[in-house]
């Protein structure tokens, strides 16, 4: 018997195909070619001529220096009504502006999915202090405030598995056991003091982003991340009066979370 997308018309066939590409590169930026194939387990040409469609309908780029594929923003408004409507970012939202009022520097949430941190709420818009955006909504789930506080809650059986997978992926297969090392340790120090922090040169110069996991019913499910600037606050600032109101905003978030959970999501759940 034929799958659906055989017995589809050939303007259809190549939708879904396009379709699949996009999903791809969405789920795994920069994505290369040869990434994309492996993941889509399409013809290279057939993937080569539809990543041209989708970057010249403006929601893909392609970096001029690797040659990788990113997602655009217009990939997130395909999905834009839908988050709208959602109820439990309905109260993510209004909990970051009050979060936002409270301690003046603007901060995200983000839900994990199997291979990123995606931004779906944040309170960049209504903090008295402004900063810019990042470029992208999604972030490595190994390197970025948010992954690493997401990681340091998990099972440690969860854990590995995750770390190996995507060790393996960067790594190539090369030294990856090294590498694994490395970032284990870094998520057992963020398990060990309570939260994460990542420094960035980007969106501007000395942007940190220090972040907490959100947990629902004593599950993760992603992390609220704080973005500050680093020379701007001490230490004794941090630890005495920003992080102990990230910790009581993400156990909020997670109680909405829990509350609106039977409610249909607009972004996979891990």
């Amino acid at each position: 018997m034929k799958s659906d997308e055989e017995s589809a018309p050939s303007g259809i066939r190549s939708l879904l195909r396009g379709l699949e590409v996009l999903t791809a590169v969405n789920e795994n930026p920069p994505a290369t070619i040869s990434r994309l194939v492996t993941l889509t387990d399409l013809p290279k040409a057939t993937v080569i001529r539809l990543l041209a469609t989708l970057r010249s309908a403006g929601y893909l780029r392609q970096n001029s220096d690797t040659g990788a594929y990113e997602p655009l923003p217009k990939v997130r408004r395909l999905a834009s009504a839908m988050m709208i409507e959602n109820p439990f970012l309905n109260e993510a939202r209004q909990r970051l502006n009050l979060f936002g009022q409270q301690i003046s520097w603007p901060s995200d949430l983000l839900i994990a999915e199997p291979d990123a941190m995606v931004v779906v709420a944040s309170n960049r818009d209504t903090a008295p202090i402004h900063l810019r955006r990042f470029e992208q909504r999604r972030f490595p789930i190994l390197d970025s405030a948010a992954g690493l506080a997401f990681l340091a809650v998990l099972p440690q059986s969860e854990r590995l598995k995750i770390v190996n997978r995507h060790c393996d992926m960067q790594s190539g297969g090369n030294n990856t056991g090294a590498l694994v090392d490395r970032t284990l340790a870094a998520i057992a120090a963020v398990e060990a003091q309570g939260y994460s922090s990542h420094d960035y040169n980007a969106p501007m110069a000395g942007t940190k982003a220090v972040g907490v996991a959100v947990m629902s019913d004593k599950q993760p499910v992603g992390a609220l991340v704080q973005i500050i600037l680093k020379n701007a606050i001490t230490d004794e600032q941090l630890h005495q009066q920003y992080l102990p109101a990230l910790h009581e905003c993400a156990a909020n978030l997670g109680d909405a979370y829990q509350l609106h959970r039977g409610m249909e999501m607009a972004f996979p759940l891990t």
